[in-house]
């Protein structure tokens, strides 16, 4: 992999895994879009599926695939609902956040009262 993608692609995955992760978690995603999504993703990802066979995809790594699968489907979701979660991610106020700083929380009051 070019050195050039595999840099662009580092820094847009924070970006399309936190709008990824507010899209799975959000009851307005239409379900046809999480049900494609993790069946795109489940065939990237099982090990049993070779697609080395496949040319030009055979030779990419499933981090890029998985990157790509991601950037597709966010193209795919209802605009609206992508610009409403963009703005609350950008405002701290989406559902990632949330539910980062509840985890924080937990582990916070776990480590308290373990001293």
């Amino acid at each position: 992999m070019n050195i050039g993608i595999f840099l662009k692609l580092i820094r847009g995955v924070p970006r399309y895994g936190r709008l990824a992760y507010c899209l799975f978690r959000d009851p307005r995603t239409p379900r046809w879009w999480k049900v494609g999504t993790w069946a795109v993703l489940f065939v990237v990802w099982a090990p049993f599926i070779p697609i080395d066979f496949i040319p030009v995809i055979g030779q990419m790594e499933w981090v890029g695939l998985t990157f790509l699968t991601l950037r597709v489907a966010i193209g795919r979701a209802p605009r609206e609902l992508v610009e409403d979660l963009e703005a609350s991610i950008a405002n701290g106020t989406s559902i990632y956040h949330h539910d980062i700083n509840r985890a924080r929380g937990r582990v916070t009051n776990t480590w308290t009262k373990s001293a």
